[in-house]
C-alpha cells in the first residue's frame, strides 16, 4: 500500500497547484483531489492541461476525485441531471489521469427499509457506472458511519456492490466511518479481491456506534480505531492501493500545509509499518 494525501486535510491553506507541489516536496507520490478544489481551479480560468502538467512535473498521481454526493433517491429528472454533471467530472478525470471517483449514497432517505435503500443505491450505481465506463473510471462507494446516512456499514456497502456486479464499481473503506457505526475489522474478510478500490485513514476517540461526530477525526494512531487490524485485513483480501489521509479535526486542517503533511506522513507511516502493509517506492 502507498501513502496518499486527501486534499481535504490541507484544503484550508493554498490551492490545488500549491497542494500538488507541497505533496511532492513532502514525499507523497499519490494524492486525492477534492471535487470542489478541481472545479474552483477551472472556474478561475486554469485548464485541465495545466493541472495534468503540474501533476506530471511533480511526480504526483491523482488516485481519486472526492466526491459525487447524494447519488440515490432521485426522480427521473434529478438522475438525468446527476448523470450529466458526473459525465463532465469523469471527463476531467480522464484528462488528468485519475481512474477513480468516490460516490456517496444519499443522506436522510425517504425510507429506512434496507431493501429499498439497497435497490435505490444499486440502480443509481448502475446508471452512473454506465457513464463512468466510457471514460475508464471506477466508482468507489463510501459508506458513512453517521446516523443520517442511508449506507452506514461495510457489510451494507458490500451487499450493494455485489448486487451491482460491475467491475468498475467497488467500495471506499474509511477507517473512521468503519469504526463510527460499528463495522468490524473481520467484516473486511468477506470482500473479494478487487472489490475495495480506495482507502481513507484517520482515527476517532472511543464512541458508541452512531455517536461520533465528524470533527472528531484525528491522525491515525491518535484514537481507538483498530487501524492496524483494518489495514492487515485489507492486505489479506488483496488491497494494495493508496491509503489516503483524510482528517476533519479543525486543529489539523488549520495547520500550514507543509506542517500538516509532515505530521500526517509520520503518523500514517508508523501505522502502516506496524500493520506491515507499506510498499516502499
Amino acid at each position: 500500500m502507498q501513502l496518499c494525501m486527501n486534499e481535504l486535510t490541507i484544503m484550508q491553506n493554498g490551492d490545488l497547484f500549491s497542494h500538488i507541489a507541497a505533496c511532492a516536496e513532502q514525499g507523497y507520490s499519490y494524492m486525492e483531489i477534492r471535487k470542489a478544489s478541481l472545479i474552483r481551479t477551472l472556474r478561475e480560468g486554469r485548464s485541465l492541461d495545466e493541472i495534468d502538467r503540474a501533476l506530471k512535473d511533480h511526480g504526483v498521481t491523482p488516485v481519486c476525485v472526492n466526491a459525487i454526493e447524494s447519488i440515490s433517491f432521485h426522480d427521473r429528472r434529478g438522475m438525468r441531471m446527476l448523470k450529466e454533471l458526473s459525465d463532465y467530472l469523469f471527463y476531467c478525470c480522464r484528462r488528468i489521469g485519475c481512474g477513480c471517483v468516490e460516490v456517496i449514497a444519499s443522506f436522510r432517505p425517504p425510507t429506512d427499509h434496507s431493501d429499498e435503500i439497497k435497490n435505490e443505491t444499486v440502480q443509481a450505481l448502475l446508471q452512473l457506472s454506465d457513464v463512468a465506463g466510457h471514460y475508464g473510471v471506477n466508482l468507489a462507494l463510501e459508506y458513512m458511519g453517521l446516523p443520517a446516512s442511508s449506507v452506514k456499514t461495510f457489510l451494507q456497502s458490500l451487499e450493494i456492490v455485489n448486487a451491482v456486479g460491475r467491475d468498475n464499481v467497488g467500495i471506499l473503506l474509511d477507517t473512521w466511518h468503519h469504526y463510527a457505526f460499528g463495522s468490524q475489522p473481520e467484516d473486511i474478510l468477506r470482500a473479494q479481491d478487487g472489490q475495495i478500490l480506495m482507502v481513507h485513514v484517520s482515527d476517532c476517540p472511543a464512541r458508541e456506534p452512531g455517536e461520533a461526530v465528524r470533527s472528531e477525526s484525528y491522525f491515525p494512531g491518535d484514537g481507538v480505531v483498530p487501524v492496524t487490524d483494518i489495514l492487515r485485513n485489507l492486505k489479506k483480501v488483496g488491497y494494495d492501493g493508496a491509503v489516503s489521509v483524510e482528517v476533519f479535526d479543525p486543529a489539523v486542517q488549520s495547520m500550514p500545509a507543509e506542517e500538516c503533511l509532515v505530521a500526517a506522513r509520520e503518523k500514517t507511516l508508523a501505522v502502516m509499518k506496524a500493520a506491515d502493509v507499506l510498499t516502499l517506492p
